[in-house]
């Protein structure tokens, strides 16, 4: 099921070592059996979530070996490993030596995403130039969008509401390391700029932190709570139910 999948990729961007070793351990389980090879590969944010969960910093060694352990038995699976080697070499063929390219990773929560509107939602993101992946979870609402360093969140927000109709609001910590929904809209620096000051930000967003405007947050601090129950129980189906 490529919803689950997708689900255990998102959860690899949880701040919880506990949710990510789940999901990492699901996905393993998995990985064993050669008939899940295809599937895999073949859903969209899987790899990418993998390869971020990796490079993470600030994550425990162990995971992000075990991640990376996860890339290499997909990568060298006889399927899959000619066609992604040499996708690979051009690649890196194409790119100019020494250049090493950046990019950050955007969370939104979009009001009214659902099986409906996802498709317009995608269409829309994938159109900037710049992004590079995007992940979609209708149950939750929310949309992963990993882009180009030079790409704003505010730029994706104006975007999604111009093209959808939707409102989408950018997913931040709190001081208290709770979520926060922070209306990019409601700025009230003036300047038109990314409009993200007010907020404590994730490491993967180097601007600077300041104290919050509580004006335009909405509180969403039990999402990771939720996930954390839903993927032990997955962990716990996979590994009673099958025999690999």
């Amino acid at each position: 099921d490529k919803t689950v999948l997708q689900f255990l990729a998102y959860s690899l961007d949880s701040e919880e070592n506990e949710v990510i070793e789940v999901s990492l351990k699901t996905i393993e389980l998995l990985v064993h059996n050669n008939r899940n090879h295809n599937i895999l590969r073949s859903t969209f944010g899987v790899f990418e979530a993998l390869k971020a969960t990796s490079e993470r910093e600030g994550l425990e060694d162990a995971l992000k070996s075990l991640s990376k352990e996860l890339i290499m038995k997909l990568e060298d699976a006889p399927a899959y490993n000619t066609r992604y080697r040499s996708l690979k070499v051009t690649t890196e063929q194409s790119q100019p030596i020494g250049r090493k390219l950046s990019s950050k990773v955007y969370s939104f929560h979009i009001f009214g995403l659902n099986e409906d509107t996802r498709r317009s939602v995608e269409s829309a993101v994938i159109r900037i130039r710049g992004v590079i992946s995007v992940i979609i979870d209708t149950g939750h609402q929310r949309c992963v969008v990993r882009v180009m360093e030079n790409i704003t969140p505010q730029l994706l927000t104006e975007l999604i509401a111009r093209e959808t109709k939707l409102e989408a609001r950018l997913i931040l910590r709190n001081k208290f390391r709770q979520e926060v929904l922070v209306d990019l809209g409601k700025s009230e620096n003036g300047r038109g700029d990314d409009g993200i000051e007010g907020v404590n930000l994730p490491e993967y967003l180097p601007e600077e932190e300041s104290p919050v405007k509580e004006k335009a947050l909405y509180s969403f601090g039990r999402l990771r709570t939720s996930a954390a129950s839903w993927v032990r129980t997955a962990t716990s189906l996979f590994q009673n139910s099958f025999y690999w």
